[in-house]
C-alpha cells in the first residue's frame, strides 16, 4: 500500500500528465511489482492505460501526446484547425510525428473512447509548431500557417470546410516564409500559392 500512495504523490499532479512505468525505478518499486501494482491500479478504475508501458490519472485524451519524446510531435490538421478557431466541428485528435514508426505505431489508437490517429511526418517537413495551453498543459499544436500547409499535403478530407476560415487567420508573409524553407513538392507549393492570391 505505500507503493500506491507514492504512485498518487508522484504521478497524480497537474503538471504530470502522464507516466511511464519505467518512472516507478526512481520510486524503488521493482519492475514486475509495478506491473501488478499498475495493473490493479487500472482494475480499480484509479488510472487509465494510454497505451503499452504509459499511464495517467488525468482522464482527458489530449494527454496521449505527452508518451511521445518530447519535441518529436505535434497537433495538427484538423485538430489544430479546430483549436485556432478556424473549424466548428470537433474532430479526432491527430498527432504529426517523425518517430513513427519507431517510437509509436502509424494509424489510430483508442484512448478513452477517442480515436486518436498517428501520422508520419517527415523530420524535413517538422517545423513551425507552438504551445498551446489547454487547462494545466502546454500542447504542442501546429501554427495556423503549418496547419494549413499540412492540410493541403495530406489532402486532408474535409479541407473545403476549413481553408477559408484558416487562411484568414495566417500571414501571408510567415506562410511564403514556410513554403521557401521547407521542401513540400511544387504541386503543394503551387497550390497554397494560389489559394492565397
Amino acid at each position: 500500500m505505500k507503493y500506491v500512495n507514492r504512485i498518487r504523490e508522484y504521478f497524480n499532479r497537474s503538471d504530470k500528465p502522464v507516466f511511464s512505468i519505467h518512472e516507478l525505478r526512481v520510486l524503488g518499486i521493482p519492475y514486475s511489482y509495478a506491473k501488478m501494482l499498475l495493473s490493479l491500479m487500472v482494475r480499480r478504475g484509479e488510472i487509465v492505460r494510454v497505451r503499452k508501458g504509459w499511464y495517467t490519472f488525468h482522464r482527458d485524451p489530449v494527454v496521449f501526446i505527452f508518451t511521445l519524446p518530447p519535441t518529436t510531435a505535434y497537433y495538427g490538421l484538423g485538430f489544430a484547425a479546430y483549436l485556432h478557431g478556424a473549424w466548428s466541428q470537433v474532430p479526432n485528435p491527430e498527432i504529426l510525428t517523425y518517430v513513427a514508426p519507431r517510437k509509436i505505431r502509424v494509424g489510430v489508437h483508442s484512448f478513452l473512447g477517442v480515436n486518436i490517429i498517428v501520422r508520419r511526418i517527415s523530420r524535413r517537413l517538422f517545423n513551425d509548431y507552438m504551445l498551446y495551453r489547454y487547462e494545466n498543459w502546454l500542447l504542442p499544436v501546429s501554427t495556423p500557417e503549418k496547419t494549413l500547409l499540412d492540410i493541403i499535403y495530406y489532402n486532408y478530407p474535409f479541407q473545403d470546410e476549413i481553408v477559408d476560415d484558416l487562411i484568414n487567420k495566417i500571414s501571408i508573409l510567415k506562410i511564403r516564409n514556410l513554403l521557401k524553407e521547407l521542401p513540400y513538392p511544387k504541386r503543394i507549393k503551387e497550390k497554397i500559392s494560389k489559394m492565397l492570391k
